[in-house]
C-alpha cells in the first residue's frame, strides 16, 4: 500500500492536470475544506466495508476535478436518492457512517477514524496551509450575508469560505460555542447533534433536496456565492474551463458583477448534509470551524492569536 503522504502527491497532481492551476493543492477546491486531509489521505486506505471508486479515478466530466464521483463509485447509485433513504436501507447497522459508505465520492469525503477534535484542526489547518499568506496579511474584505456584514482577512483562498460558514453556523469562538468542549469527544459529538437538530429546525429542510450527488454539485458553486458576497474576482483565481453552463447554472455566478449572493440556507444545507452522513462528520466540521477562528467586536473575524483558543500550528 502506498504511503499517505504520497497518496496525497498522487491526488495533487491529478488535480493540477485537471486545472493547471500554480500552485495546486486542496485549497483551490473549496469544500467547507474541513475534511479535505482526511478525504485525499484515504482514497485507498479507507476500510475494506467503504465504497470506493471503480475504475480509480476522479470523474473527469464533473463540474470541477474530484467534485462528484458518483458515476465511478460503487455506491454511486444512491447518489441520487434521497440520503434519508439510504439511512433506512441501512437502519440496522450500528453507527453507520456515511462518510465510508460514500468514501471519495468527491475528494473531501472520507471516513475519519477515532475522534481527536483537537489534532484535527491542527490537521485541517496544515492540510491547507501552501497559499497562506500570515496572519491578517491578506487582502481586508468585506461579506454581506443577507444585509450582515462581516469583515475578515483572507490569509488563504478558503478563509472567506470557511469564515462566513462558521459564522452563518454559529461555530466561531465568541458566539457561544466553547472550544475547549471539544477535548470530551462524546460530549462535543451531541453537541453537534443539538446544532444539527437546530438546523433542520429552522430550515425544514425536505427529504427529496437532501441527496448527496447535489451537495457535491452545490460546493463549489457555493463558493463562488461567497466570492460574490465579499466583491471577489473568482474569474481572477480559477480557469474558464470552471465556468461551464453547468457551473453558472447552478451557482449563479457569470462574473463579479453578475451574480448571486450566498445565503444562511446555502451554507446550512452544506452543513446539514454532514449531520445526515453522521454526527462524528459534523462533529469534525465544527470543531475545525470553532477552533479556527473567531467573532470579534464589530463583526470581525480573527485568527489564531486573535482568539482565546489557539491550536498547536504556527502563525
Amino acid at each position: 500500500m502506498a504511503s499517505r503522504h504520497s497518496q496525497e502527491l498522487l491526488v495533487a497532481m491529478l488535480l493540477s492536470a485537471a486545472w493547471a492551476v500554480e500552485p495546486t493543492c486542496p485549497e483551490a477546491f473549496p469544500a467547507s475544506f474541513v475534511q479535505v486531509a482526511y478525504g485525499l489521505r484515504n482514497l485507498h486506505e479507507a476500510p475494506t466495508q467503504c465504497g470506493y471508486l471503480v475504475p480509480d479515478m476522479c470523474d473527469p466530466s464533473a463540474d470541477a476535478p474530484c467534485s462528484n464521483n458518483c458515476r465511478y463509485h460503487t455506491n454511486g447509485k444512491d447518489c441520487y436518492r434521497p440520503v434519508q433513504d439510504v439511512l433506512d436501507d441501512h437502519s440496522d447497522v450500528e453507527d453507520f457512517d456515511g462518510f465510508c459508505y460514500f468514501n471519495f465520492t468527491a475528494f473531501f469525503v472520507g471516513p475519519l477514524g477515532d475522534p481527536d477534535f483537537p489534532q484535527e484542526v491542527v490537521n485541517g489547518i496544515l492540510m491547507l496551509r501552501r497559499s497562506y499568506q500570515g496572519l491578517s496579511q491578506g487582502p481586508l474584505v468585506t461579506i454581506n450575508l443577507e444585509g450582515e456584514m462581516l469583515t475578515t482577512h483572507v490569509d488563504s483562498l478558503h478563509y472567506a469560505y470557511d469564515d462566513v460558514y462558521a459564522f452563518s453556523l454559529g461555530f466561531l469562538q465568541g458566539q457561544g460555542l466553547d472550544p475547549e468542549l471539544m477535548r470530551n469527544s462524546t460530549h462535543w459529538i451531541s453537541l453537534s447533534e443539538q446544532a444539527c437538530k437546530g438546523l433542520q429546525h429552522t430550515y425544514n429542510f425536505s427529504r427529496e433536496e437532501l441527496t448527496v450527488a447535489d451537495w457535491l454539485d452545490m460546493n463549489i458553486p457555493i463558493f463562488a456565492r461567497i466570492h460574490c458576497a465579499a466583491g471577489l474576482r473568482m474569474e481572477d483565481t480559477y480557469p474558464p474551463s470552471l465556468f461551464t453552463e453547468s457551473f453558472i447554472n447552478r451557482s449563479g455566478y457569470r462574473n463579479w458583477e453578475d451574480c448571486q449572493q450566498v445565503t444562511r440556507r446555502d451554507l446550512a444545507k452544506h452543513h446539514y448534509m454532514k449531520c445526515m452522513l453522521g454526527y462524528r462528520n459534523s462533529a469534525n466540521d465544527m470543531a475545525y470551524l470553532n477552533g479556527r477562528a473567531c467573532l470579534l467586536e464589530g463583526n470581525r473575524i480573527g485568527h489564531f492569536s486573535e482568539c482565546t483558543y489557539v491550536p498547536d500550528v504556527a502563525f
